[in-house]
C-alpha cells in the first residue's frame, strides 16, 4: 500500500529515453520492423523484452503513457512480491525477513521509476524471482547437476530484459564456487557441474539473441552500448554510488554487515560476490545521470537480503543495535530522498507536456518526409513521427562510435556526438537541447563545434504554438518550399 501510495503522488511521468522504446514498438506495430527510423536497423534500445511489450498496449490504441506506467506498477508489485519470499527465504520467521521489501518501499525513487515507462521494475521483478529460486537452491543439501535449473531458466529471461543480465547468475555461481572450494572442498567438482549446467539456459538465450542481433541489426552488441561506454569511466561511476550510498546509508550498511558477517555462510558468499560485482561493474561503466540510482535498483533487494542473511543468525543485541543505526539513517534521509523524487518527477511532467506539444505540431505542419536532428531524441521524435537523426547517438550508428567531442552537451551515457555528420545529412529542423520551447521568444546562438558554414545553411526561427514559443534552426529554403511558404 505504501509503494502505491507513492505512485499514485508521482503519476505517470515517462522519462524521455522511454519514449525511444515506444518509437521502437510502435514502428514494429506499423509493420516497419524493430526500428527507430524505418529502412535504418540499428538497436538504438537496451530493454528488447519491455519493447516488446509495450508494442501490446500500442497494437491496442492504448495511451502510451499510461500503459507504460501501469506496467511499470504491475512490475513493482511483482518485485515486492519476489522480494519478500527472498527475506523469507533467508531470514525465516524473524523480522529481519522484512527487510528485502521494506527497503524497495523506503525507496521513493523505486516507485518513481516504476512509473518513467522504462524496464527498471521489470528487471527488479525478474531477478528478485532467480533470487529467490536460487537460495532455495542453495539451502537444499541435496545437489544433482540440474540443481540449479529453474533459477537459471528465470535469469535466462533476465538476458532479454538487460544485456548486463548474465552477470548476476555467473558471480553468483563463481561465489557458491568459492566458498565450496574453501569450506567443503570435496563437493567442489559437483558444485562446478551444477553451476555448468546452470549456465546453459543463460548463456543459450544469450547465444540465440546475438545471432538474432547479427542477423537483424548488423552488430553483436546493442547500438547503445557503444554509445554509452567509454564516454565515462570509473570516476564518475564512484561518484554515482557515493552519490546514492549518502542517499540510502541504510541499505548499503546492510550490504556491509552482509559482506563483512555473511561471508561463511553459503548463500550469504553467493551474494556478497554477485552483489559488488554487479555494483563494481555499475561503477566501471560509469553510473548513469539520473538521480534515481535505476542501476542500482535491480539489486537493492540482494543487498537487503544480504544483510538480513547475515544478522538474523547473530546475538539479538547486535542485531538490535544494527537494526537501529540501519534504520534511523535512513529515515534521517527519507525526506530529501522523497523531495528530490518530486522534484525529479515535476521535471519529467513538465518535460513531457511541452514535448508533446511540440512533437504534435511538428506532427501536424510537417510533410511526413521531413528530417529533424534532436538530442533528446524520445518524445518528441515518438509524436512528431517523422525521421530524426539522434544527435547523441543511442539511435544512430555513426554517432555511437564516434569520439566524445570537446564540447558536449551531453550527461552521462549521453557524451557521444559528430555535428559535421548531422548536418551534412542536411536536416530541415534541428530542435536545440536548451531553449527549445519557451515562454518567450528566445533568438538562437550556435553551439561550440557545429559546422563554420552553419549559419550560411541554417537560420533561427521562433514559432508561437499554443502561448509558447518554439525556437529551432531551419535549413535555408525549408519553409519555402513548403506548400504556402
Amino acid at each position: 500500500m505504501v509503494a502505491l501510495a507513492l505512485v499514485s503522488g508521482f503519476g505517470p511521468c515517462t522519462q524521455d529515453d522511454a519514449f525511444i522504446s515506444l518509437r521502437y514498438a510502435q514502428n514494429l506495430v506499423d509493420g516497419h520492423g524493430l526500428v527507430y527510423n524505418p529502412g535504418e536497423r540499428v538497436e538504438g534500445y537496451t530493454n528488447l523484452a519491455w519493447t516488446l511489450l509495450l508494442a501490446v498496449p500500442l497494437a491496442l490504441e492504448l495511451d502510451p503513457v499510461g500503459s507504460s506506467a501501469l506496467l511499470g506498477v504491475v512490475h513493482l508489485l511483482a518485485a515486492l512480491g519476489a522480494a519478500a519470499v527472498v527475506g523469507r527465504l533467508v531470514a525465516g520467521n524473524t523480522l529481519w525477513a522484512l527487510v528485502p521489501p521494506l527497503f524497495i518501499v523506503l525507496d521513493p525513487f523505486a516507485s518513481l521509476e516504476a512509473v518513467e515507462g522504462l524496464e527498471t521494475a521489470m528487471y527488479m521483478a525478474v531477478l528478485a524471482a532467480g533470487l529467490a529460486l536460487f537460495v532455495r537452491e542453495s539451502s537444499d543439501p541435496a545437489r544433482g547437476p540440474r540443481h540449479h535449473l529453474a533459477s537459471s531458466l528465470v535469469f535466462a529471461a533476465a538476458v532479454l530484459i538487460r544485456p548486463e543480465a548474465p552477470l548476476l547468475p555467473a558471480l553468483l555461481h563463481l561465489g557458491l564456487l568459492g566458498h565450496t572450494a574453501v569450506a567443503r572442498r570435496a563437493d567442489a567438482p559437483r558444485q562446478l557441474l551444477a553451476s555448468v549446467v546452470a549456465g546453459l539456459p543463460v548463456a543459450a538465450v544469450l547465444a540465440a539473441l546475438t545471432a538474432w542481433r547479427l542477423t537483424y541489426y548488423g552488430e553483436p552488441l546493442p547500438n547503445t552500448f557503444y554509445a554509452k561506454t567509454g564516454a565515462a569511466g570509473f570516476a564518475e561511476g564512484s561518484h554515482y554510488m557515493w552519490v546514492h550510498a549518502t542517499d540510502h546509508p541504510g541499505v548499503w550498511l546492510l550490504l556491509l554487515f552482509g559482506v563483512v558477517l555473511g561471508l561463511r555462510q553459503r548463500t550469504g558468499a553467493a551474494l556478497a560476490v554477485a552483489t559488488v560485482g554487479f555494483l563494481t561493474y555499475v561503477a566501471s561503466v560509469g553510473g548513469d545521470f539520473k538521480p534515481t540510482g535505476r542501476f542500482i535498483l535491480p539489486v537493492t533487494a540482494w543487498m537487503a537480503a544480504l544483510g538480513a542473511l547475515a544478522l538474523s543468525r547473530r546475538g539479538p543485541r547486535l542485531q538490535l543495535v544494527v537494526a537501529g543505526v540501519v534504520f534511523v539513517s535512513t529515515f534521517v534521509r527519507l525526506p530529501d530522498v522523497q523531495g528530490s523524487a518530486m522534484r525529479w518527477a515535476n521535471i519529467r511532467h513538465a518535460n513531457l507536456a511541452s514535448r508533446e506539444v511540440v512533437g504534435t505540431f511538428l506532427r501536424q505542419n510537417l510533410p511526413p518526409d521531413t528530417w529533424i536532428a534532436i538530442h533528446s531524441a524520445g518524445a518528441i521524435p515518438f509524436y512528431a513521427g517523422l525521421p530524426t537523426i539522434d544527435m547523441w547517438g543511442l539511435t544512430d550508428h555513426h554517432i555511437a562510435r564516434a569520439p566524445v567531442p570537446e564540447h558536449t552537451i551531453g550527461l552521462v551515457g549521453h557524451q557521444r556526438g559528430d555535428p559535421d555528420y548531422v548536418f551534412g545529412r542536411d536536416p530541415a529542423i534541428y530542435l536545440p537541447e536548451d531553449k527549445v520551447f519557451t515562454l518567450r521568444p528566445w533568438p538562437l546562438e550556435v553551439e561550440p563545434g557545429f559546422p563554420s558554414d552553419f549559419t550560411q545553411r541554417y537560420d533561427s526561427k521562433t514559432i508561437p504554438v499554443e502561448g509558447r514559443y518554439l525556437n529551432v534552426w531551419v535549413r535555408k529554403g525549408f519553409f519555402q518550399s513548403l506548400s504556402g511558404g
